[in-house]
């Protein structure tokens, strides 16, 4: 008999069952949730343990449908009664967004520079004022959410790209009242959204304090503050190996990592007439200028990539990874100058507001890109085509998403969202990147694999009497019986063996759902090759040089520190660097790293170690599996609070439980 569907699965994976779209249908809700119960009744009797929880959310499901229809039905209403095509909202809400970017900027800049030296653990305490009498703003959260609002926006907005009956006249004003109201609107909409998509995809649930009052939690509390720990922990690694290659920026080969493939000329200036397009000027130079947004993505690499080779992939036209790096970073700088350039503009009003339409022709970039580096034409277009949203030519099942794809491609011409294109996060472009290359999440666990052996061949050469790490995947028992087992590194009283994951960055609910399931497929199949090592230890005992008596460490090991220190099904899960960190030298730096003017420094203030000798070594291991020193350490300056993501003015009041770092000045 077929697995029945739970109602959660059906809440992730049935159209009808989404709140957020217009086929939801509370009568078929209904009808399955009937026949469901009399499944379960017919069956075994037993329903899912989760569906208690899965059944709270399904119940408000009406009042979230009711929050997308204001923002859904007024966009329609707004397309059916001016009869203008949505490419000309979209153009709107973009110069709106770069309004925003630009004003944020200056705040930004001023917060800064009366600040003192700030520490990395500060960045997202930083506010800064919201205007018209508002509360201030977490400065790091206002430039994110600009692209949020933009790609939720624009995605409905796609829904009525076909309509029948539009037209390119519109009245100027009425647009940008439509654009303004929709902008404004839809902050409160996203917000209420991705907490949906949260605890729906999260395992999460709601509870009811009164008619007016939910509140959206998790069921697990440590996994929000695990989930915090790891985002800190990405943020601060690549930022550490941000500032340090700063610092050997006249080293010979770093330089010719750096400038290879570039052409000794710079962005001299860049233009922006009264209807948005772009124009740029290119002057040669007698040396290559610094390429700081290109030190910052090889740092990414370095921090969380280092298994992933340099070598030209095929699906990009022989571009590798550094190269794609390489030209975004041009891309980047181009932005920057456009920042610039416009923030010079004291007051935005019409007129103004088409020059931050922010466009490009697509010759006029491609020249650019020439210019500056020496890749081919056909080279830089299959770059584009993989940083490209195409509102005409775009699979109808793909979302609109600038954090992968900073550019909106109108036929010929690429709009711009300022937002999109500062600070990018490296790590997830790169999986995008590798992705749009077909290098699949399979090859980059293999990767991850033969990396980790070689690393720790060279941690573990005088630890202990000896460490065998066999280089070979298939162990057999016999011609017919044989596991693939990732890891195992066998010494004097111990035997590590696990399962090696390489997972996408999680960005979104879905990515750290489906993360989750990656390592969950993981714990099952190193639990089942655990078994199969010992039940045949007879045939590997001299490979391994002994296992009876030696305690068995069964892992899975993964390349991004989300998950590490969540146990699944028993078995614990733990990222790469904090293995490593053990196996090396078992030292915990405590490192500051900031900002003092202009320059970026570092500081170790102290270092503490996880074991002094062997029997150390071997004792505490079990435990720091469970839960790595770092993870520990962090996990003290994390808590949970309930932070609105409703307006004051709400009928329905709700709150959603989120980790924050303890010093953080919160607001809801």
């Amino acid at each position: 008999m077929a697995k029945l569907k739970s109602i959660r699965h059906m809440l992730r994976n049935e159209v009808h069952w989404n709140p957020f779209s217009d086929n939801y249908d509370r009568e078929k809700i209904k009808q399955d949730l009937n026949k469901y119960k009399e499944a379960v009744k017919t069956s075994d009797g037993e329903s899912d343990l989760d569906d208690q929880y899965a059944l709270t959310i399904a119940a408000k499901g009406p009042l979230f449908h009711s929050i997308f229809k204001q923002v859904y039905d007024y966009m329609r209403d707004a397309i059916e009664e001016t009869k203008a095509h949505p490419e000309h909202i979209m153009k709107f809400l973009v110069a709106i967004g770069n309004s925003d970017t630009i004003r944020l900027n200056k705040d930004m800049a001023e917060c800064l520079s009366q600040s003192d030296p700030i520490r990395l653990e500060d960045m997202e305490n930083i506010q800064i004022d919201s205007g018209e009498g508002r509360p201030k703003l977490n400065a790091v959260g206002a430039f994110e959410m600009q692209v949020d609002l933009l790609n939720t926006l624009l995605n409905y907005l796609r829904y009525f790209m076909d309509k029948k009956g539009l037209h390119d006249h519109y009245d100027m004003n009425q647009l940008v009242n439509i654009s303004s109201y929709l902008y404004a609107s839809s902050n409160m909409f996203f917000t209420v959204k991705d907490s949906y998509d949260r605890i729906t995809w999260e395992d999460g649930r709601i509870k009811e304090f009164s008619e007016d009052e939910l509140h959206l939690m998790f069921k697990n509390e440590q996994y929000l503050k695990l989930q915090k720990v790891g985002q800190f922990r990405v943020e601060k690694n690549v930022f550490a190996a941000t500032v340090e290659s700063f610092r050997f920026t006249d080293n010979s080969v770093l330089r010719g990592t750096l400038n290879s493939m570039r052409k000794k000329a710079y962005l001299k200036e860049v233009s922006v007439d009264h209807r948005g397009f772009v124009s740029i000027q290119i002057s040669k130079t007698d040396d290559f200028p610094l390429n700081e947004e290109m030190l910052i993505g090889l740092s990414a690499i370095v921090s969380f990539y280092p298994h992933i080779d340099l070598e030209p992939l095929k699906g990009l036209q022989r571009l590798t990874i550094r190269d794609v790096i390489l030209l975004y970073s041009a891309l980047l700088t181009l932005a920057k100058a456009l920042r610039d350039h416009l923030s010079q503009i004291e007051k935005v009003d019409y007129t103004e507001l088409k020059r931050l339409f922010i466009r490009i022709k697509k010759k006029e970039l491609l020249s650019y890109l020439q210019k500056v580096t020496t890749f081919s034409k056909s080279q830089i277009e299959s770059f584009l085509s993989i940083i490209e949203n195409d509102l005409y030519n775009m699979n109808k099942k793909k979302r609109i998403n600038l954090w992968a794809r900073p550019l909106v491609k109108s036929r010929e011409v690429y709009f711009l969202l300022l937002a999109s294109l500062q600070a990018p996060n490296y790590l997830q472009l790169i999986d995008e990147w590798l992705e749009s290359a077909n290098y699949s999440l399979d090859a980059r666990g293999f990767a991850l694999e033969k990396f980790l052996k070689e690393e720790l061949q060279s941690y573990l050469k005088d630890k202990g009497k000896y460490a065998v790490i066999p280089n070979k995947q298939k162990f057999y028992a016999s011609k017919r019986e044989f596991e693939e087992i990732d890891l195992i590194v066998s010494m004097e009283k111990m035997i590590l063996i696990a399962e090696v994951k390489n997972i996408k960055y999680p960005m979104e609910a879905r990515d750290y759902h489906n993360g989750y399931k990656r390592l969950k497929q993981g714990a099952e199949q190193i639990k089942r090759k655990r078994d199969y090592l010992l039940r045949h230890s007879s045939v590997f005992d001299s490979e391994l040089r002994g296992i009876e008596g030696k305690s068995i460490h069964a892992v899975v090991i993964c390349n991004y520190p989300h998950f590490t220190g969540m146990e699944i099904d028993g078995v614990s899960v733990i990222d790469y660097m904090a293995l490593q960190s053990y196996f090396d030298k078992g030292e915990i730096k405590k490192m500051k790293v900031f900002f003092e003017g202009e320059n970026q420094q570092s500081k170790v203030l102290e270092k503490n170690s996880m074991w002094n000798n062997m029997n150390e070594f071997y004792e505490r291991f079990e435990s720091y599996l469970k839960l790595p020193t770092v993870v520990k350490n962090l996990l003290e300056l994390i808590r949970i609070k309930e932070s609105r993501i409703t307006l004051e003015e709400a009928t329905v009041q709700m709150s959603m439980q989120v980790a924050v770092i303890n010093n953080a000045q919160s607001i809801d």
